[in-house]
């Protein structure tokens, strides 16, 4: 039977709305998946950020945590305090043992101490020389660092007794029972070891790295030649953020910038090619014309997309090594529990696995893995009924909890009997140092207040621990 051209017409015309309807809907599907890839692009940009800055934190953590150790040292102090009643000579001996018992008990290469009544830096030579303070003299950051509140704080520098040896400082103010600054002490971490880090990022995912000051002066990057002449200020103009910050150009390249509030330096994440992800969304949103094929793609990347995010934000918050939540989730729970008070039950708690270094250097890093996992075990098994646990460094942990205070001294305890009673297969016996705060003790304070309090209580567990150490040492 023929068609008549009126009934053709009409179907030609139903065809081409159909036709139109779905050209429309696949165009508008497109751009809904090119802006999920970006966002998708973003977030995973900002996980290899979170990555990059958990192993930075994780290899100057030890660093400041040592020299803030020293800076707690109650006999360090009180030798301080008497250094113009002594003898030069014999002042300059006792400095260099106890200098040469920390680089040995703690495992750094340097370590020293400036007196501030004198001028005096001492290392494990003795007295090695007077400050500097001339107008670009090589210690013209002493009186800056001196008059900010800062309690310590980082500094690029060559290390004399290293043969020069370019070395991240951690410098700490060391002061007495009154609050009277007695002078600054500290340790150095040799820089190659976090250029090698860096290396390894860059060349796994085609980035730039670096570490920059609040002046934007690049304090740490892999080619020596930018260190402390190279600016990267425009890159980090918004100022100090919780966030993590995150820019892109048109042709797909990005920057992730940080501010690291326990370095007081920015880390500075930069592509050095347009991003992969980016290219490919501008690719499929050229080829509209195989519209049939791209519905099917786009069903299958909504659901890669769903299911992607979904592990992508899980990953991002947990610690794969101990399966404890990571820092970025302590600080987003910290932050969530910012403007919350009243709750009488909440706890934090600070642990510092005691002698890692040790173990990594003598026994090797499957023995420091050990002694990783067994501190994630025990708190584990102590604390996972009341709250949540942390691994925020190295060998840092922490746990945020809801423990009644009639309860709490018995919680702690049971902690304590977890790490005595644990023994490993590489390692004999497991030593942490913690402290912790409760609002019941603080009613006043915040979560933000009660993990200061609860980190100097656990920076002066560790310091009593290296004094028994020390005791120790010298008995045998």
């Amino acid at each position: 039977m023929r068609v008549s051209g009126k009934n053709s017409h009409f179907t030609r015309n139903a065809f081409a709305l159909v036709f139109v309807s779905f050209l429309l809907s696949t165009i508008v599907s497109l751009v809904s998946l090119h802006m999920m890839s970006q966002r998708n692009v973003r977030e995973m940009n900002k996980v290899l950020a979170t990555q990059i800055y958990d192993h930075i934190y994780s290899e100057l953590s030890g660093p400041i945590m040592a020299a803030r150790t020293m800076s707690n040292d109650y006999f360090l102090a009180h030798v301080m305090a008497g250094e113009q009643n002594s003898d030069e000579e014999q002042f300059a001996r006792d400095m260099r043992a106890y200098l040469a018992g920390i680089e040995r008990g703690l495992g750094y290469k340097s370590a020293f101490v400036i007196s501030e009544t004198t001028g005096r830096y001492y290392t494990r030579d003795g007295h090695s020389r007077n400050l500097d303070m001339s107008h670009g003299g090589r210690d013209s950051w002493y009186p800056a660092f001196m008059r900010s509140d800062d309690l310590y704080a980082l500094d690029v520098d060559n290390d004399e007794i290293e043969a020069g040896e370019l070395t991240v400082f951690v410098n700490a103010k060391l002061r007495d029972e009154a609050g009277t600054i007695l002078g600054i002490c500290g340790v150095g971490v040799r820089m190659d070891g976090i250029q090698e880090l860096f290396a390894t990022f860059e060349r796994a995912f085609g980035v730039k790295i670096n570490l920059v000051d609040e002046r934007g002066l690049v304090e740490v990057d892999t080619n020596k030649e930018n260190i402390e002449r190279s600016n990267l200020k425009d890159l980090i103009a918004g100022g100090p953020s919780d966030e993590y910050v995150y820019q892109s150009s048109e042709d797909g390249r990005f920057v992730v910038t940080k501010y690291l509030d326990n370095l007081n330096w920015y880390l500075v994440v930069q592509s050095e090619g347009p991003n992969e992800l980016g290219e490919f969304a501008n690719v499929v949103m050229l080829n509209v014309a195989l519209c049939g094929v791209v519905m099917i793609l786009l069903v299958a990347a909504m659901r890669w997309h769903t299911r992607q995010t979904t592990e992508l934000m899980s990953a991002s918050l947990v610690d794969h090594a101990t399966r404890l939540y990571n820092r970025r989730a302590f600080e987003e729970d910290k932050a969530s529990l910012l403007g919350q008070r009243g709750d009488k039950d909440l706890v934090c708690v600070t642990v510092d696995v005691n002698g890692l270094k040790t173990a990594n250097d003598t026994l090797g890093h499957a023995a420091g893995d050990e002694l990783i996992r067994g501190a994630a075990d025990c708190l584990y098994a102590s604390f996972e009924p009341y709250g949540k646990m942390y691994r925020i460094g190295g060998d840092e942990f922490a746990a945020i909890l809801h423990v009644p205070w009639a309860q709490l001294e018995d919680v702690m305890q049971g902690f304590e009997r977890a790490v005595a009673a644990w023994s490993g297969s590489k390692v004999e016996r497991l030593s942490v140092s913690y402290g912790y705060a409760s609002v019941h003790e603080f009613p006043d304070e915040n979560i933000a207040d009660l993990t200061r309090i609860s980190d100097k209580r656990m920076y002066e567990d560790k310091a009593a621990y290296y004094e028994r150490m020390g005791i120790e040492r010298r008995k045998t």
